[in-house]
């Protein structure tokens, strides 16, 4: 009988061990769950695929070798889509009329001599080698929508310009105060470059200012606001340009600068063009 009555509590004893091995594995998804969850503030697909990217891994030496190929085949496909796109803004300037001062005007100092919300000629452009994906587009005259996404040993750009041009009438020092918001994200080895650039048409010379270059962190419409300073010449013919630059590159983790995609709550990433004023100093 005594036997019998160990037998039972020995089987009770391992039932309730069960039990709790049971309750416990429950738990850990139950947490896992819910740090997934909060984690999803301001995320977008992109950045949940990223999270999730998983890929074989090449040895550390050949990785950089197969990543410096493919970024080097990027590099030389943005060059070639800047020199086109220069040779396009200088050819177009030769075939329109361009707005400019009276003949013999003299602008007094402190005084806007033009002023952009938004620009009559707008472009874009993309490419990358490897694993990833990039793109730029204007969705309406004063928003652009930019990202580049890289996977393992991936290098990837995107491009957008928006563009005039107007003749000064007086030499001398002038000032660009140049005003737009971003919303988007950045991972560690990505970036975003919004730039300035005036091109002298009459010469080819361009002048370049890079004016919002972070690499890292979330912006939530933040406004960013620029005053650069450029020495123009009386009767030649100036392109004012508004740049943006999403750039990725990845050895092994992968990375993205997303200006271009939703997330999950409905927000828009994006960049939008205020405004552009030229004033002369």
């Amino acid at each position: 009988m005594q036997n019998l009555e160990g037998g039972r509590s020995h089987k009770k004893s391992i039932s309730i061990l069960v039990v709790v091995c049971l309750l416990l594995s429950l738990a850990v998804p139950v947490a896992y769950s819910h740090n997934v969850s909060s984690s999803r503030d301001n995320l977008s697909p992109w950045d949940i695929l990223l999270q999730n990217n998983a890929d074989n891994v090449l040895p550390l030496d050949e990785g950089i070798k197969e990543f410096n190929k493919n970024k080097a085949i990027a590099d030389q496909q943005k060059a070639e889509a800047e020199d086109k796109a220069l040779q396009e803004i200088l050819q177009r300037a030769k075939a329109f009329p361009i707005s400019s001062d009276a003949p013999g005007t003299v602008s007094p100092a402190a005084t806007q001599i033009k002023y952009w919300t938004w620009f009559p000629y707008r472009s874009q452009s993309k490419g990358g080698s490897g694993v990833g994906w990039s793109n730029a587009y204007w969705p309406s005259i004063g928003t652009i929508y930019n990202g580049s996404r890289a996977e393992i040993y991936g290098s990837f750009w995107a491009k957008a310009w928006g563009y005039d041009y107007y003749i000064p009438s007086t030499t001398g020092n002038y000032s660009i105060i140049t005003d737009f918001n971003v919303t988007g994200s950045i991972w560690s080895g990505s970036s975003l470059a919004v730039r300035v650039k005036v091109a002298d048409t009459t010469n080819g010379q361009t002048i370049t200012r890079t004016i919002f270059n972070p690499t890292s962190g979330y912006f939530d419409n933040q406004r960013v606001t620029s005053t650069e300073q450029f020495y123009l010449y009386a009767g030649h013919r100036y392109s004012f340009m508004f740049e943006t630059e999403t750039n990725a590159g990845a050895v092994v983790s992968a990375t993205m600068a997303d200006f271009y995609s939703k997330e999950f709550d409905g927000t828009q990433r994006k960049i939008v063009f205020n405004s552009m004023g030229l004033y002369r100093n």
